[in-house]
């Protein structure tokens, strides 16, 4: 059951921990199934900028869900466009991920919006970006469980919607606060019941896998940032992504590191401005053996 749940989350979830060095997610809210956040998250798709047959698909999910939950609000340090290739290509994290050796998930790309995913234990699912903005993106999922869990398929689908803030640091490096409002329904109503009862315990892995994600997410940045041509040379091994998602990854790394190179110099040059407009009182000045004259500047 457990499986059978998560797995509409899978292409954007999966995640154990990893070893990159740096940022760390910082969750600023708890996850809530209040009817309020639910009736919010409603509010914030863009029924209106969709064709009918979109609309028909991700209503009847989001009318009456099985499960809503809005996963715990996550804020990390990212590039915004290397984030939103990543939002957009799950398929390049997972690879780097069998890279590392810390997952089991397959993905397959094979649409332009759309990517085929499986666990390896008996899960899959079908993701479909269907609205995408730097600030929004809406994903409906198709999926189903066969495996020694449960004696019969169970089929299900489910609708995403993540919002994306971005907010500039104290160092001029962006924040992204990440929200994600999920809606499930189960075909088979005799699981549906069950989910719901499960769902306080499903809820908190599929929490856990959000915020361990968003922060692999910042670590990954953040080593683009220290070393740009290692990220890029961590793209070319990726082989089951296609050569032009590769090529995008990796120029947006290069580019994610010479960002972080023009940040950093200017926050140096401002740094040195400001110590040069400081004026010591002379009172405060090393004393001078043998000053050739007294002044109350350096």
């Amino acid at each position: 059951m457990r499986r059978a749940l998560v797995l509409a989350f899978t292409s954007l979830l999966a995640l154990h921990g990893c070893g990159f060095r740096g940022a760390v997610a910082q969750e600023l809210t708890k996850a809530s199934t209040s009817s309020q956040d639910r009736d919010a998250a409603l509010r914030s798709i863009p029924f209106d900028q969709m064709t009918p047959e979109t609309r028909d698909k991700l209503w009847s999910v989001v009318n009456r869900p099985d499960i809503y939950r809005r996963l715990p609000v996550v804020s990390i340090e990212c590039d915004p466009d290397l984030y939103l290739h990543m939002i957009r290509h799950p398929e390049v994290v997972v690879s780097i991920w069998h890279l590392m050796g810390i997952t089991q998930v397959e993905t397959e790309r094979v649409a332009p919006y759309v990517v085929n995913a499986a666990d390896g234990a008996g899960t899959r699912s079908r993701i479909e970006l269907v609205y995408g903005t730097p600030k929004l993106h809406v994903f409906y999922g198709v999926g189903d469980y066969e495996g020694p869990l449960l004696k019969n398929r169970i089929t299900g689908k489910c609708v995403m919607a993540l919002k994306s803030d971005y907010y500039k640091g104290e160092s001029g490096e962006t924040l992204v606060q990440n929200r994600l409002d999920v809606f499930l329904t189960i075909d088979q109503r005799g699981i549906a019941m069950l989910a719901k009862t499960l769902h306080p315990l499903v809820g908190k892995a599929a929490d856990h896998n959000f915020v361990e994600t968003a922060r692999f997410m910042g670590r990954l940045s953040k080593t683009a940032e220290e070393n740009g041509r290692g990220v890029q040379q961590l793209a070319q091994q990726l082989d089951s992504v296609d050569a032009k998602t590769r090529k995008e990854f990796s120029d947006l790394a290069m580019l994610t590191h010479r960002r972080a190179i023009y940040r950093f110099q200017n926050a140096s040059a401002a740094v040195a401005r400001e110590a040069s407009s400081i004026r010591i009182p002379f009172a405060t000045q090393p004393t001078m053996a043998r000053p050739s004259r007294l002044t109350n500047t350096p």
